[in-house]
């Protein structure tokens, strides 16, 4: 069931982080020390337009907008690149702030049942109210999958520990 996995090695640490359903998997290790936060996966799609089915392009054009003026409002991200595609990771508890910030620039849509749905700031009890948009406005929709990441880092010594383990949830998922 595990969707997503990335494993980065640096000389401190590991870091892995893999979707909720193979985050589920894993049993319980005294070798891996599990972030406080879930995050939340921000795509950016590039053509001002959510596609049907969320297919997002990469955001390394305008990752400068989403990521700046989340900065502004003390709110941290964690960018992790792909080939493919760019992302963007906000903390859960952080999208109030997220939406409020974003949505005088983006068109915010959120996936439900596979399906992408307009999000505004109605649907997160806040207490902010959207900002009025600029006289014409470059739109840049912002779409947050129902994909939840969890971040865990292990210690390089302890990696051989539980390689088995974590290639069980990458490659025999059940």
């Amino acid at each position: 069931r595990c969707k997503f996995f990335s494993l980065t090695e640096t000389p401190e640490d590991y870091t892995i982080m893999l979707d909720e359903e193979g985050f589920k998997e894993l049993p319980p290790s005294e070798f891996m020390q599990v972030a406080d936060s879930t995050w939340l996966v921000l795509s950016v799609v590039s053509n001002g337009r959510a596609p049907s089915g969320c297919q997002a392009t990469g955001v390394t054009k305008i990752a400068r907008s989403v990521i700046a003026p989340l900065a502004e409002h003390h709110v941290s991200v964690l960018m992790l690149s792909t080939y493919q595609t760019d992302f963007i990771l906000v903390r859960e508890r952080d999208l109030p702030v997220v939406i409020h910030t974003l949505a005088g620039e983006f068109d915010i849509y959120k996936e439900e049942s596979g399906e992408c749905v307009p999000v505004t700031c109605d649907d997160v009890s806040n207490g902010f109210l959207k900002p009025k948009p600029a006289a014409s406005p470059t739109l840049h929709p912002v779409q947050s999958p129902q994909t939840r990441f969890c971040v865990l880092t292990v210690a390089p010594d302890t990696l051989p520990a539980i390689a088995t383990m974590l290639i069980d949830v990458l490659f025999y998922s059940h």
